[in-house]
């Protein structure tokens, strides 16, 4: 119920109590319903104030409460979506299977054996045995000027005490050149230079100072100086494949007095060369039907 009060200027509104039950009920004994209630025609009672509804009604018609409980619809599964790799990786195999089947039908349609080829290209590698540097066998010996007497220029490899000697005082100008030969080519590392061991003769003597070196595979001579003492020193010296190594004395320490003598003479012992015979090795590359050999 709604009461209307004409004093001032506004409208009161107010609603009165509702109803028993029991009137409710006894005064829409058939109600009409509100359809889609799925109720087969037959009445139902509301849950939450007990009115009566017809069966077809979805909500009550006195309280608006929801008749029944039906079960909730299910949403659907959402789509499984990819990630921006797992699109990236698919789209490399896609692409990868694509160019091997393109090769594989190409050498299909050209004839060619894919195994066949294979073999054609594969070449065995034998790593080669390294060959400790030692002392190298000489083959010749040439010197300018050839040696006094005995001592001559085969005494610089023979192994023994035996000297090689000149007159510096006569071929000073010039030096004296050592040559020596080899049986194979070599890779030189080193060279062992002996000047005699008597320290009286070797003071009286005249002893090798300042050498160049040159090999066959030697741009340039190579300058070396040498210690004034008796016995051996060693030269660094390196030649990558030479058969030849030749050695010039440019100058000399001075000859000294000793026990009231002095020679003229420049005296050297021995020569040693240190290196390792250079192997020619040989790769064979193939090449379709023909084998190409590269020294």
């Amino acid at each position: 119920m709604i009461s209307v009060s004409s004093d001032g200027p506004y409208e009161e509104f107010s609603l009165e109590d509702r109803p028993p039950t029991s009137e409710r009920r006894s005064s829409s004994s058939r109600p009409a319903g509100n359809g889609n209630g799925n109720g087969n025609g037959r009445e139902i009672a509301c849950p939450s104030c007990g009115a009566i509804n017809p069966g077809n009604n979805r909500h009550c018609q006195e309280c608006g409460a929801r008749l029944r409980q039906g079960p909730l619809p299910t949403a659907p599964r959402p789509a499984v979506q990819a990630t921006a790799g797992v699109r990236a990786a698919l789209a490399i195999s896609g692409l990868l299977l694509g160019v091997i089947l393109i090769a594989l039908f190409f050498n299909i349609f050209n004839g060619e054996d894919p195994v066949a080829d294979a073999s054609t290209t594969t070449t065995a590698t034998t790593a080669p045995s390294i060959v400790q540097a030692e002392p190298v066998e000489i083959l010749e010996q040439i010197c300018d000027p050839p040696g006094i007497g005995g001592l001559i220029c085969a005494n610089l490899t023979s192994g023994t005490t035996d000297e090689y000697q000149v007159s510096w005082e006569e071929t000073s100008a010039e030096g004296v050149t050592i040559q020596l030969s080899f049986l194979v080519p070599i890779a030189i590392t080193e060279i062992h230079w002996t000047n005699i061991e008597d320290p009286t003769r070797f003071r009286q003597n005249y002893r090798a100072h300042s050498l160049t070196l040159v090999a066959d595979d030697s741009l340039a001579e190579v300058p070396v100086e040498l210690e004034d003492r008796q016995g051996t020193q060693i030269i660094r010296y390196t030649a990558l494949n030479t058969s030849t190594l030749t050695i010039h004395i440019v100058d000399a320490f001075e000859a000294e007095v000793v026990d009231d003598n002095r020679f003229d003479e420049i005296a050297i012992d021995e020569i040693v060369v240190i290196g390792r015979p250079v192997t020619p090795t040989a790769t064979t590359v193939p090449t379709g039907s023909t084998t190409t050999t590269i020294p």
